[in-house]
């Protein structure tokens, strides 16, 4: 089923009156789930990391090439310039935009054993990629884009962007995830976490953060503009 937000929540316990809102104002393909009681154990479902064999090199990754018995030609902090290229000794720019790390390795041992090499054997280790990025925004102080290294909370994220404004809604924490081809949603009430009566939730590469649920309609809403079969959800959202 093709839907503009899928519910990427575990449940336990019985939902609270703002969670079945909600979930009541949107469609059967979409729904908005309040993770912020105690006795509503919600859990973000994870999707890979993205840094791994999956991961697809992009623009301004710092990458570590291993060329096996030639330093020469090895590369410690070597970063993809904007067009995708990778700047190579001998073979000049390689391009890896969009390639694995073992793909990259592959290209680039494909040049060196045209004219240099016999039988090179390369290894690509990723060492920054730019995807380890989180997204903060709504009623913060500092709305951006933060990279992450390392297991990252919602509570650590909100600090990224100096911490709510003085009339954000705290209980009003909306966070967006892409997994498997579908966007999700969940909700959570910062002030809950903040009394330790409700869990930090781990936040992933690539999440949105908005805190405040009206910039968060608006931002969903104009998102998919360009998606009407996907708007409908939105729609009902917006008529609350």
């Amino acid at each position: 089923m093709n839907c503009a937000i899928r519910r990427l929540l575990r449940p336990f316990g019985t939902p609270t009156a703002l969670s079945l809102g909600l979930a009541l104002s949107l469609s059967a393909c979409a729904s908005v789930h309040d993770a912020s009681s105690g006795e509503e154990a919600y859990t973000l479902m994870p999707p890979p990391a993205p840094v791994g064999v999956d991961y697809h090199i992009a623009p301004d990754d710092v990458l570590k090439v291993d060329i096996y018995r030639e330093p020469g030609l090895s590369l410690s902090d070597a970063a993809v310039n904007a067009a995708g290229n990778l700047r190579m000794p001998l073979i000049g720019d390689v391009p890896v935009a969009g390639l694995s790390a073992n793909e990259a390795a592959d290209v680039i041992a494909g040049r060196l054993g045209e004219r240099y090499l016999v039988s090179p054997q390369v290894s690509v280790f990723i060492k920054k990629a730019v995807a380890r990025r989180i997204t903060v925004d709504g009623e913060v102080r500092e709305p951006g884009v933060f990279p992450v290294d390392g297991r990252v909370t919602l509570l650590q994220a909100v600090a990224m962007a100096r911490g709510p404004t003085r009339v954000a809604s705290l209980g009003e924490i909306v966070v967006l995830r892409q997994a498997n081809g579908q966007r999700q949603a969940a909700m959570f009430d910062l002030s809950a976490i903040r009394a330790n009566k409700a869990e930090d939730p781990e936040i992933l590469p690539g999440d949105t953060i908005i805190l405040g649920l009206s910039r968060a309609k608006a931002i969903l809403a104009g998102a998919l503009l360009a998606a009407p079969a996907l708007t409908t959800a939105f729609i009902a959202l917006d008529g609350n």
